[in-house]
């Protein structure tokens, strides 16, 4: 059996902004170059200790709200593949795990160059609230696409929008001399535009291809063009470390999750670890897979819980109550 979550770096974390625990779901099936290409560039950047979950070498199976819940920050990244994405898992309300995972308010970024073309396939498709196109990309409408929308041409490059952040690049261009296929749409009120379409001249300059929607419960940034395909190495690494930098830093988690600190001992652990809470709570603990491998009440205080039967691998501490809603990673080592 294939592992499916896969530790992508074991060195120790250099700064303490490294240290964020980010989680890189790859759901790219096509051009396996693309993902190589961009997981070398946030091996260069200061977030190289992230995880690595790969959708299509596990069979399909995409990881679940409870694994999504122990990160700081998901990376979702499609790629160019425009068929049979988990982003989607076959509905237009998208994939229902990810859908809770973003109601926590923790920060989501989407990448994908066809990430809508998997549901709408060109553009000119006005949203409605129910789509996860509208309720957590912050979209109103998928307009163009370049080459398609364009006269064959292909957008040049794409500008910074100057209310954008100034922590991005100004421009980024590509490894080829425009670049196909890359997605423009409207936002809702209040969605960021960050890049658009450029430069002035091009036929679909101004068109949106990178947004951030971020309302109460909800902390999404979706970019409409493959990084991999940005023209060098040292611009792939300063775009990604860009954007993950600014989501940590708009990192707007909901006021249920941060009630109550999660402490727990050792980490990692061998046959017993000492969890902490200020309430009772009732404890699940989960495999790399999602599924459950230990269910145990506590009372408020420190607790001992017996974990000796369980093997070494990665595996998502869950506590629940009428106030807390926490996850955390625990690794066990034998």
């Amino acid at each position: 059996m294939k592992k499916i979550l896969l530790i992508a770096l074991t060195a120790l974390f250099l700064s303490s902004a490294s240290a964020q625990n980010i989680l890189v779901v790859n759901d790219n099936d096509n051009i396996t170059y693309n993902t190589d290409t961009v997981l070398i560039a946030l091996n260069n950047t200061m977030y190289s200790g992230y995880d690595y979950w790969s959708i299509p070498d596990s069979g399909g199976v995409y990881p679940s709200s409870v694994v999504l819940d122990a990160y700081d920050l998901v990376i979702w990244y499609t790629s160019t593949d425009g068929l049979g994405l988990a982003l989607w898992d076959g509905s237009t309300s998208g994939n229902a795990e990810l859908v809770a995972h973003i109601l926590t308010g923790s920060p989501v970024w989407i990448i994908g160059q066809d990430a809508l073309y998997q549901m709408y396939g060109t553009g000119g498709t006005s949203f409605i609230a129910g789509e996860f196109a509208y309720d957590f990309m912050g979209l109103s409408s998928y307009d163009v696409q370049s080459y398609a929308d364009d006269g064959s041409l292909g957008v040049p490059q794409v500008d910074r929008v100057g209310s954008a952040s100034t922590i991005f690049p100004d421009s980024l261009i590509w490894i080829f001399s425009t670049l196909w296929y890359v997605d423009g749409c409207t936002g809702n009120s209040g969605t960021q535009s960050i890049y658009e379409m450029g430069p002035s001249g091009y036929p679909l300059s101004g068109s949106a291809s990178m947004l951030h929607s971020v309302f109460p419960g909800n902390n999404v940034m979706s970019t409409f063009f493959d990084p991999a395909l940005i023209d060098s190495r040292a611009n792939r690494v300063n775009f990604m470390e860009s954007g993950i930098t600014y989501l940590l830093g708009t990192s707007n988690v909901s006021e249920v999750n941060s009630i109550s600190e999660l402490n727990f001992y050792p980490n990692p652990a061998k046959s017993f670890m000492n969890i902490q809470v200020e309430q009772n709570a009732s404890v699940n603990i989960y495999n790399a897979n999602g599924q459950p491998v230990i269910n145990v009440n506590l009372a408020s205080g420190w607790n001992q819980v017996n974990i000796e039967t369980l093997p070494t691998g990665i595996y998502f501490i869950k506590v629940q109550n009428n106030f807390i809603n926490q996850s955390s990673r625990l690794i066990i080592e034998k």
